[in-house]
């Protein structure tokens, strides 16, 4: 008996042991889905063979070991392919060392069946949901394992089944809070890092606003002025147009000042339908310039409950990326609509060059860009201004076949009037 728990408790040792091991050498980039790679295949593949080399032996011949553990972290922390490598590891395994491999093979087939769609709702559900989420599913094996004791009559495992099942179970937990826990270490460090990039990027706005915002006062008198003298038609439209451009860049210096300070103009609601078509036609000009379509599919009456400048800046923005990411005789498809939750859904569709998936990742934050001499802040202020009216921008990118932004805002009625902070 003693020799059983000593076992039991070099098991437990062994995997969390080598799960610390590997957190401590894991670079942050190889956390999470898409991050785990070979090094953490490589992790449960020593855990699945230690545990099938040194299984648990009772003093009744009845045999179990851990292998469920690594089968089952490879699969919801490392996606699908690692988790059909583990179980190929498995069964390679077990059929050269002349382990039971038909059971094998038929069990493990249908777990990593379920555990595929286990895996997007475990990932997507809260901590606490999550435990109970694998606790349930990790039962499917002893529950089965039982049921077939019973039937076979061989009531003295059950003990035995029980035992293992509480000690395994208590191990699978002990291993993902330790993994929880690193991925939450990392994702607030990644939030650490973005405050420190947008204090940054506050505070050398502050620097240079100033500078800036007088030579454009200068422009704009002396473009008033021009307006009295004796000019075409054409011409003082023209000085009108250059006069409300300039206003609008001093309303997205402003907005720039106000990425890393707490917002305190009053929102409202106001036409998105309206917002969207205004940018859209502000954009046209300079499409057309480029031998660039814009079409559009703007849904009436969509209201939404924010500052309409600031949409409109959003809009202009990834209009303007569209535009420049198409190299000639292109198209761009602007629609809005609500969908079935009363969301309002944006969607601003090129047929560009596309971003491969290391640029999607870091999409948004201060001072990276695409672009040869961007500075990457227009983005920036784009997820900043929908992160305030509580939305959130999707992008899907593919190489040689453009970019799809969508942006999710929630609905407001159009009888909602009035100011909200």
């Amino acid at each position: 008996m003693l020799e059983t728990v000593h076992h039991l408790i070099l098991h437990v040792v062994f995997i969390l042991f080598t799960i610390l091991l590997f957190q401590m050498f894991a670079r942050e980039s190889e956390l999470g889905p898409k991050g785990f790679n070979l090094q953490f295949l490589a992790m449960n593949m020593v855990i699945v063979v230690f545990t099938m080399v040194f299984p648990v032996v009772y003093s009744s011949g009845y045999v179990y070991d851990f292998k469920v553990v690594p089968v089952i972290l490879a699969f919801i922390y490392g996606g699908k392919r690692a988790g059909y490598a583990m179980v190929i590891v498995l069964l390679a395994f077990s059929f050269l060392t002349g382990h039971v491999f038909d059971n094998l093979l038929v069990n493990y087939a249908i777990y990593s069946l379920l555990l595929i769609p286990f895996s997007k709702w475990y990932r997507k559900a809260e901590w606490k949901k999550k435990l109970l989420m694998i606790t349930l599913f990790y039962l499917l094996v002893p529950g089965t394992r039982a049921i077939f004791l019973l039937l076979k009559g061989m009531l003295e495992q059950l003990p035995l089944l029980l035992s293992s099942t509480v000690v395994i179970w208590l191990t699978l937990l002990i291993s993902i809070y330790l993994i929880e826990n690193r991925l939450e270490q990392a994702r607030i460090k990644k939030e650490l890092i973005k405050a420190e990039k947008f204090n940054v990027v506050s505070q050398l706005a502050a620097s240079v606003a100033h500078e800036i915002r007088n030579p454009m006062t200068t422009v704009r008198g002396f473009m008033q002025l021009l307006q009295g003298e004796g000019l075409s038609k054409e011409q003082k439209t023209f000085i009108k147009i250059s006069i409300q451009e300039l206003d609008r860049a001093q309303e997205v210096i402003n907005q720039y000042l106000s990425l890393a300070k707490p917002q305190t103009e009053e929102y409202e609601v106001f036409s998105l339908s309206e917002a969207m078509s205004e940018s859209v036609e502000v954009m046209s000009t300079y499409a057309v310039m480029n031998s660039i379509e814009i079409k559009k599919d703007i849904e009436e009456g969509l209201m939404g409950k924010g500052l309409k400048i600031e949409i409109q800046q959003v809009f202009i923005n990834i209009l303007k990326n569209a535009i420049e990411a198409i190299k000639e005789n292109g198209e761009i498809m602007a629609a809005a609509a609500r969908n079935k939750d009363g969301q309002i859904v944006i969607t601003i569709k090129d047929n560009g060059a596309g971003m491969p998936p290391e640029q999607l990742k870091v999409l948004g934050s201060p001072y990276y860009s695409t672009k040869e001499k961007g500075t990457g802040l227009g983005l920036t202020v784009c997820y900043q201004i929908v992160k305030r009216m509580k939305g959130e921008i999707i992008v899907k990118s593919e190489l040689g076949n453009g970019t799809t932004f969508t942006i999710i805002l929630p609905g407001t009625c159009s009888g909602q009037g009035g100011q909200v902070r």
